[in-house]
C-alpha cells in the first residue's frame, strides 16, 4: 500500500525524511560528501512516500513571496529524492502539484529549494567527477519529472578550463582603461570579514537584482552563508574592486576544489561587477587577475560552475578558455493546466 504523510520536524516521520537519502546512495557516493542542508526557510511543508510503511521518496514544498515566473504565482520542489519506480514518482509529484494549487500557485519549479540562494537544477550527467559545493542526485529524476508534465525551464552549464591562459591584448587595455577611471582591485580583508560580507552584501543586491529566478535576501542570512566560507577563502582569489570613493564596483570570490585530489584546482564561485556601462569589461579584468595569479601558484585548472545558459557569464567563460564540463536543467509547469485536467475535465 502507498501513501503520502506530511512530515515536520519533531514528527514521527521526520527522521525518516532526513535519513532516506541514505536508501537510495551507496556508501560513499558523492552525495554524501557535505552534511545535507534542508532549508526552513519559505518551507510549505515536507512529504515522505511510504509503502507498506517503507520510505519510498520525498519532497519539500516552498512557497517564496518574491518568486515569480512570468508573473505567475510560483512554488519550488525541493529536496527531491526518489526510489527508481515511476509509480512513487508520480503519486509524489501528484501530491505536490496539487499542494501548489491548493495554496494558490499557477507555476511550479523544480528542483529549488525555495529560490536560487539554495540547491537547485538537477545534472545531466556523470561523466566527470564531481566537485566542491555541486550537489549530486540520481540522474534518472530527469525522466520522473517530465512523466509528471515538467519541461525544461532553464538551462545550465559548467565549463572547465586547463590551459590557464592570461593577459589577452583586449582584457589588459581594459584594466588599463578602468584604472584611469579610478579602479582599484584588491584581496578581501580577513581581519575585517563581516564588515567586508556587510558591504558586499548590499552590492550583491545591485548587482543580481536582475538575474533569473532572483530573490532578495536579508543581510543577516546572507552574512550567515558566507561565515564559514571564511575558513575555505584564500585572499589571492577573493577580490573585491572599488572606484575612487571606494564603492564597491566588483567581487570575485573562489576557493578551492577540496574534492579534486588530483590537481590543484580553483572554482570561480561568484563574479559580480555594478551594472553601469562605465564599468563594462570588469568581469574579464578581474578574472584575468585570478587565472594569472592561479597559473603562478601551480593551479592547472578552473571551474567556472552553473553558468545560466542565457546569462552574460556564457562569454566571459568562453574567454578564459572554458570548455563544457557537466551540463543542468531546471523544470517547470504550469499548475492551471493540472487543475484542468484533473477537476474539470
Amino acid at each position: 500500500m502507498i501513501k503520502i504523510v506530511e512530515t515536520f520536524v519533531g514528527d514521527p516521520h521526520f527522521q525518516q525524511f532526513v535519513d532516506f537519502p541514505q536508501r537510495i546512495y551507496p556508501v560513499g557516493s558523492p552525495k554524501f560528501a557535505f552534511p545535507e542542508q534542508i532549508p526552513e526557510k519559505h518551507l510549505t511543508a515536507h512529504y515522505l512516500v511510504l509503502s507498506n510503511g517503507i520510505a519510498v521518496g520525498r519532497a519539500s514544498l516552498y512557497s517564496n513571496p518574491d518568486l515569480s515566473y512570468q508573473k505567475h504565482v510560483t512554488c519550488t520542489i525541493g529536496n527531491y529524492e526518489c526510489q527508481p519506480d515511476d509509480t512513487y514518482a508520480a503519486v509524489l509529484l501528484e501530491k505536490l502539484i496539487t499542494e501548489a494549487a491548493i495554496r494558490g500557485a499557477n507555476y511550479l519549479i523544480g528542483p529549488m529549494n525555495g529560490s536560487t540562494w539554495e540547491n537547485y537544477r538537477f545534472a545531466t550527467s556523470h561523466d566527470h567527477p564531481p566537485f566542491f559545493t555541486e550537489p549530486y542526485h540520481h540522474l534518472y529524476y530527469h525522466g520522473q519529472f517530465r512523466q509528471a508534465g515538467f519541461g525544461p525551464l532553464a538551462e545550465y552549464f559548467t565549463n572547465r578550463d586547463t590551459s590557464l591562459t592570461t593577459d589577452r591584448p583586449d582584457i589588459v587595455q581594459r584594466e588599463k582603461a578602468l584604472r584611469a577611471l579610478g579602479m582599484t582591485v584588491r584581496p578581501i580583508n580577513l581581519n575585517r570579514y563581516e564588515e567586508e560580507i556587510s558591504r558586499i552584501y548590499e552590492f550583491n543586491k545591485l548587482a543580481f537584482k536582475t538575474n533569473f529566478l532572483f530573490t532578495p535576501i536579508s543581510q543577516s542570512a546572507f552574512c550567515n552563508k558566507y561565515a564559514s566560507a571564511v575558513n575555505f577563502l584564500n585572499p589571492a582569489f577573493t577580490l573585491v574592486a572599488e572606484d575612487d570613493l571606494q564603492n564597491i564596483i566588483g567581487f570575485y570570490f573562489c576557493f578551492d576544489d577540496v574534492l579534486n585530489t588530483s590537481q590543484k584546482s580553483l572554482i570561480a564561485k561568484t563574479l559580480a561587477r555594478h551594472p553601469a556601462p562605465k564599468w563594462h569589461g570588469l568581469g574579464h579584468v578581474m578574472g584575468n587577475l585570478v587565472v594569472r595569479k592561479a597559473a603562478e601558484l601551480g593551479y592547472e585548472s578552473m571551474l567556472h560552475p552553473f553558468i545560466f545558459s542565457q546569462g552574460t557569464s556564457t562569454r566571459l567563460s568562453e574567454s578564459f578558455s572554458g570548455k563544457n564540463y557537466r551540463n543542468y536543467l531546471l523544470y517547470g509547469r504550469p499548475v492551471f493546466n493540472h487543475l484542468t485536467k484533473h477537476n474539470f475535465g
